[in-house]
């Protein structure tokens, strides 16, 4: 087994550029040992040589990787189902939310339908008892009115029975004189 040096940049372009020099065949180790933007990484490689049947097993210090499984972006199957659970538990937590709000609502609709009839029998109620008070108004009106005409008349009666006893008096007063008196 052969060991190599290789430099790598920890920067990407001078990564690039360190594995172009390695390619033109200069030496990378000759111009990045001495700066501090190379990391030193050994890398050991296996000739090729062996014979065909002879496979030996892979002595990397680094643990090989398992492969995720094909379908790893779709997520295990059980995820699946979970999500597909609560998605169907939250339709119907939002239907049976939405059976109880329209059963509130028809609810509070009969609850103020009966409420308009109430209403509505307070209002014809008022109007009745409304009509009822401008008929009392009226009534005590007209008995005001007649009231004044019958102390009009009484005035007037009055007045007559004052005139009639004074045009008396005058009728007394024009008598006694024409009568002879006695001598």
């Amino acid at each position: 087994m052969e060991s190599e040096e290789i430099y790598i940049n920890q920067e990407v372009g001078m990564q690039a550029a360190a594995f172009k020099d390695k390619q033109r065949g200069t030496p990378a180790h000759s111009a990045a040992v001495d700066d501090p933007n190379y990391e030193n990484i050994t890398v050991t490689l296996r000739k090729q040589d062996h014979p065909k049947g002879s496979h030996s097993p892979p002595k990397s210090k680094v643990p090989a990787r398992a492969r995720p499984p094909s379908d790893s972006a779709q997520g295990p199957r059980w995820l699946h189902r979970a999500f597909t659970s609560l998605y169907i538990l939250l339709a119907l937590i939002s239907i049976i939310l939405l059976v109880l709000v329209l059963v509130k609502n028809s609810e509070m609709s009969q609850e103020l339908l009966v409420l308009k009839r109430e209403i509505w029998n307070v209002s014809i109620s008022a109007r009745e008892c409304e009509e009822g008070q401008r008929q009392g108004w009226r009534s005590v009106e007209q008995s005001i009115s007649n009231a004044k005409q019958r102390i009009d008349l009484a005035n007037h009666v009055s007045r007559i029975k004052t005139q009639s006893q004074q045009i008396m008096s005058i009728l007394q007063k024009m008598q006694k004189p024409t009568q002879p008196t006695p001598q």
